[in-house]
Order: C-alpha cells, then structure tokens, then sequence
C-alpha cells in the first residue's frame, strides 16, 4: 500500500465523543461506497473525458439511469468531490464538475496518489461479512476467493504506483548485490512468489533488461491478470507467470533473486514458503521480503495507520490465511511481542529495515 495517514491525538472517552466518531465514520463509509459508485461505473472518467455534465447528460454518456445519476452527481456535490456550477437551477439543468485536482487520485492508478482501489477492497470486505461471521463463530476462515475480483485486483492497484515507479529505479538499485546481479550477463532469473496480478515481476525487467521473471501465485484469476499486465507493459517476452507453487521441486536452486511483496502475512504456513525460497535459491542468491511496516509491539490506542492493517487483518488477511490447517494466522499486523507471529516477525527482525535474506542465512 502507499497511503500515509496522519497521527492523531487520542479521542476523549465520552458518550458524545464516541458517537461523534461512529457518526463521521458512517460518513466516510458512504463517501468510500460512492467512489466505488463513480469509479466501476466509470462516472468520474465520464465527467474527466466529457467535461461539465447535468444529470440526463451524464445518463446517456456512462449508460446509466438519469435518476440514480442525479442522486449520485447531487451526494458527490453535497460531500464536496464535485463541483456544481448553479445550486438554484433545476435538478436536471446543474452542472457537474470533477475538480482538475481530484483527477489523478482517482483516476491515474499509476499515481502514488490513487485512492480508488481502496473503496474497491473495502466494499469486496462488505461482500462476504456474512462468511465471516460464521468464521468468527467456528475459526473457519474466508477463501480469497470470495472477496471477488475486486479484492484481487485492488490489492494489485494498492502496490502498483511504487512497484512501477520506485522498485526497480531506486529500491533495487540501493542494494548493491542485488542491482550489480541484475545488470550482469548473463540475465539473472528472478522468482516473484505470491506475484499477485503481477506489478513486482513487470517492474524488474521494464528496469533491467536482461532479467527474465517467473511469476507464481495459485489464484488462476491473478494468474490471467498479471498475463495481461505484462502484454500491456511490453515486457510478456521477459516474463512468465503460471498457477504454481514455491514448493515445486523443479524449481530448486533455479533462481538468483526471490521477491514476496506483501504477502507474507496472508500465509497460512509462511515459515515453510521461506524455506521454500531458500531451496529455490542459487549459492549466493538473496531473498527480498517487503510487508507491512507495523509496530514492535501491540500499542493501544494505535496511530491511524495502524488502525487500518488491524481493520484489513479482521476482515480479509487474517480470515484467508485461516483457511489452511495448521496456520500461522499471523494476520496483517506482524508484532514481534505475539508468540503466535514471533517467527514471522522475525524474519524482518526488530529494525524491520527491509534488508535482504541471503540464500544461504537459515530460513
């Protein structure tokens, strides 16, 4: 993910305060279900590509009923996302605006400032609350799966401002052994495990063209995905992705570099991928694992960010990774004071500075 959120101070524990925030919560869960609205049903690329647009107008250009565009254009305007040029004229003669300002967050996904894809996780977590429920009753957990496509493909959009325009221009590059590797001939072969819908894997070689990128995952529908990504990116001739996993033995001491890019946290067995990993590793090669930056230690009450990775670990990590037996259920806040995540954590150790494992440490 590359949201920033702002520490803020402690809300004061009051019958009116408690309400006062439950009540502002409720209104940015509306806000974040009608960017959902805007973004699938493509009415914010309607009023960027088309311009100003009263309700009927907007209707007939994303194909939409002329009432519920109404309701959409008049909530966005009364939230402040749109601009409206005359509140007195009639409800079909306003004129709706998308603020220059606001286009890039919700539009560019390559931008660091996209925000679209997280209404689109919140609302797949809406989708199956009732599987959790029942998940939380019998310590079941919730298939991947089940969160649907927009999960899927959310999660990718999350990672893939600062996969393309960081990870192989600046991350990799400030690791010495891992950028010299990369540059040499002949190509290295790089392994992404757990590749999602395949932004990691297109990011190396779109970087160093000499590598080839094998991309495992073993959702089928992320598979297809990151295929495309590829095609589109013009890199599908450097890298492959197949529905596989890290265990296979045809993939031992195959590889110079292995990247899991937040995805540690949603194994069931991570220590066992690890090893995995250090089987797949030529002498010398290195492992880089990326996750979430959390805390040493639980903290109550938490800064805001951290409220966020507990609030994605109850409704969608930590159910998936509770689907497998036995299970680490580490979860998305990975503390280094829980025995049940300490040897996860402890892959990242107490600076949780990002440094590579090499194949040959003990994994």
């Amino acid at each position: 993910m590359t949201i920033e959120i702002p520490t803020t101070a402690e809300t004061e524990k009051t019958p009116d305060a408690l309400v006062a925030r439950i009540s502002e919560a409720s209104l940015g869960m509306y806000d974040v279900m009608s960017v959902y609205v805007g973004d699938q049903l493509g009415l914010y690329r309607s009023l960027r590509d088309g311009g100003p647009a009263t309700a009927p107008k907007l209707a007939s250009r994303a194909g939409i009923d002329t009432r519920y565009a109404r309701e959409w254009l008049e909530q966005q305007a009364a939230t402040g996302f749109l601009e409206v040029d005359d509140i007195a004229a009639g409800a079909d003669q306003r004129r709706y605006s998308l603020p220059e300002s606001y286009v890039e967050p919700l539009l560019n996904l390559d931008s660091p400032y996209s925000i679209a894809p997280l209404a689109r996780s919140l609302v797949a977590c809406g989708k199956v609350i009732p599987q959790l429920m029942e998940a939380y009753r019998t310590g079941g957990g919730v298939d991947w799966s089940a969160y649907g496509p927009d999960m899927i493909e959310a999660q990718g959009d999350f990672n893939r401002p600062w996969l393309l325009n960081s990870f192989g221009s600046r991350i990799l590059p400030a690791i010495p052994e891992v950028d010299e590797r990369l540059a040499a001939d002949p190509g290295a072969r790089v392994a992404d495990l757990a590749c999602g819908v395949g932004w990691a894997a297109i990011a190396i070689p779109s970087a160093y063209p000499k590598v080839t990128v094998d991309g495992f995952d073993l959702d089928e529908s992320s598979i297809e995905l990151a295929r495309e990504n590829a095609r589109q990116r013009g890199v599908s001739d450097r890298v492959t992705f197949e529905r596989r996993d890290a265990a296979d033995p045809s993939a031992a001491a195959q590889y110079d570099l292995a990247v899991i890019i937040e995805a540690i946290h949603d194994m069931s067995r991570p220590i066992e991928v690890l090893s995995a990993v250090r089987r797949m590793l030529r002498p010398g090669g290195v492992a880089l694992i990326a996750d979430e930056k959390t805390g040493d230690a639980f903290t109550a009450p938490a800064e805001e960010l951290e409220r966020m990775y507990y609030g994605f670990s109850m409704f969608a990590c930590l159910p998936a990774a509770m689907t497998e037996r036995p299970t680490v259920a580490t979860g998305t806040v990975i503390s280094l004071d829980n025995p049940g995540q300490q040897a996860v954590g402890s892959v990242f150790g107490s600076e949780r500075n990002s440094a590579p494992i090499r194949g040959e440490a003990r994994l």
